[in-house]
C-alpha cells in the first residue's frame, strides 16, 4: 500500500470537501464533552461547651440550629439546582453520544461515496447517511469492546493491591515486601493497560469501517475488521506510526497557534464575556426578584460560564474538527486500499475460463 498517497488523498479531501468539517467539529465537540467535571464542598462550625454528647442523648442537628450564612431556603435551592443540573448533564451526555456516532458514521460513508462517485453530499444527505443502524452498531461495537475491557482492568488493579494484605500479618518485613510488590505490579498493569488500549483503539477503527461500509452486523464487523488488520498488519502498523507522527506535529502546531492567535484569544475573552455575561446578568436580575443570597449568582454562573467557554473554544473546535476529518478520512482510505489489495490477490484464483480458452486455442492451432 502506498501510505503517502493515502495521506495526500486524505489531505485533499479535507480541503476540498468542506461539508465534512461540520461532522468533524461535531466529533471534536462531543469527544471533549466527556471531560467536564464539577466539584463542590462546604464546611460549617459552631460553638459549644466542649462536651461531646453521649450516644444516649445524641441529637443532630440540635433544635433551632442553622448553618452559619446558609438559610434553609438557600440549601433547598441548591439541592434543586443540583438535581436540575444533574438531569441536564445526563441529557447532554446522551445527546452528545448520539451526535458523536452519527457524525462518525456520516464521515466514513461520505468519504467512501466521494471516492466511489466523486459526489459531494450536502448536510442533510450526510445526516441521512449517519442516522442509520450503522451508527447504533458502532456504539454497540465500542460497548462490546470497552465494557469487558474496563471490567478486566478493574480486576487487574484490584489484584495489584492484593500484596498489601500482607500488612495484616503484622510482620513489618512482609508488609514492606508486599508494598514493593504492589507498586511494581501497579506500574506493570498500567503499562499493560496502555498497550491494550492502544491496540483496541486501532482495531476499532477497522471494526467501524467494516460495519459502516460493508453493512455488517456487530460480530461480523469485528471479525471482518480483525481479519483485515491481521492480513495486512505491516501496512496497518506503518500507517499507525505515521499517524502518531502526525498527532505530534499537530500538537506542536496547536501550541504555535495559541502563541500566534494570542491577540484573537484576547478578543474572544471580551466577546465571550459579553455573550456570556449579558444572559447571566439577565438571569441574575430575574432570580434576584424571587430569591435571596447566593442562589441568583449561582444561576447566573450556570448560564454564563458555558457560553463563555464555548466562545473561547471555537477556534480550537474548528481546528480539532479539521483534524478529525483528516484522521477519519485517512483510516477510511486505508481500509479501502487494504480491501482492494485483497481483491487483487483473489483474482488469480478465479481464472478457470481463461484456462479453457487457452486449451481451445491450442487445439485449434494443432488442427
Amino acid at each position: 500500500m502506498d501510505h503517502i498517497k493515502v495521506l495526500k488523498r486524505a489531505w485533499h479531501i479535507v480541503w476540498n470537501y468542506r461539508m465534512l468539517w461540520v461532522f468533524g467539529i461535531i466529533i471534536a465537540l462531543t469527544t471533549a464533552s466527556g471531560g467536564y467535571n464539577g466539584s463542590g464542598g462546604g464546611n460549617g462550625g459552631g460553638g459549644g461547651n466542649g462536651n461531646f454528647p453521649s450516644p444516649d442523648n445524641f441529637n443532630w442537628p440540635p433544635e433551632g440550629f442553622q448553618w452559619p450564612g446558609t438559610p434553609p431556603q438557600l440549601v433547598t435551592a441548591l439541592i434543586v439546582i443540583g438535581i436540575v443540573l444533574a438531569c441536564v448533564f445526563v441529557v447532554l451526555i446522551v445527546v452528545a453520544a448520539i451526535a458523536h456516532y452519527v457524525a462518525e458514521t456520516a464521515l466514513i460513508r461520505m468519504v467512501d461515496r466521494y471516492e466511489d462517485t466523486g459526489e459531494k453530499l450536502g448536510l442533510r444527505q450526510g445526516f441521512r447517511l449517519g442516522w442509520s443502524r450503522a451508527a447504533w452498531r458502532l456504539f454497540l461495537i465500542k460497548l462490546l469492546i470497552g465494557l469487558p475491557t474496563a471490567l478486566v482492568f478493574l480486576l487487574l488493579f484490584a489484584l495489584t493491591m492484593a500484596p498489601l494484605l500482607l500488612w495484616i500479618t503484622k510482620n513489618t518485613v512482609a508488609g514492606v515486601l508486599g508494598t514493593v510488590a504492589a507498586v511494581g505490579m501497579f506500574f506493570l498493569t498500567l503499562f499493560l493497560i496502555i498497550i491494550v488500549s492502544v491496540v483496541l483503539s486501532l482495531l476499532t477503527k477497522f471494526f467501524w469501517r467494516a460495519c459502516a461500509l460493508e453493512k455488517l452486523g456487530v460480530v461480523e464487523a469485528i471479525r471482518q475488521g480483525f481479519g483485515v488488520v491481521i492480513k495486512h498488519w505491516q501496512d496497518v502498523l506503518i500507517m499507525w506510526l505515521i499517524m502518531i507522527g502526525v498527532r505530534i506535529g499537530w500538537a506542536i502546531t496547536m501550541i504555535a497557534a495559541i502563541i500566534v492567535l494570542f491577540p484573537i484569544i484576547l478578543l474572544l475573552i471580551v466577546i465571550g464575556g459579553v455573550l456570556g455575561g449579558l444572559p447571566a446578568l439577565l438571569v441574575w436580575g430575574v432570580a434576584n426578584l424571587f430569591l435571596e443570597g447566593a442562589v441568583p449568582w449561582i444561576l447566573a454562573a450556570v448560564v454564563g460560564i458555558p457560553i463563555f467557554a464555548l466562545v473561547m473554544s471555537l477556534p480550537f473546535l474548528f481546528l480539532g474538527g479539521l483534524m478529525e476529518v483528516f484522521k477519519s478520512s485517512t483510516w477510511t482510505l486505508t481500509y479501502r486500499e487494504l480491501r482492494a489489495l485483497e481483491g487483487l490477490e483473489a483474482e488469480p484464483e478465479e481464472l478457470p475460463e481463461s484456462g479453457e480458452n487457452v486449451h481451445v486455442t491450442d487445439q485449434t492451432s494443432v488442427e
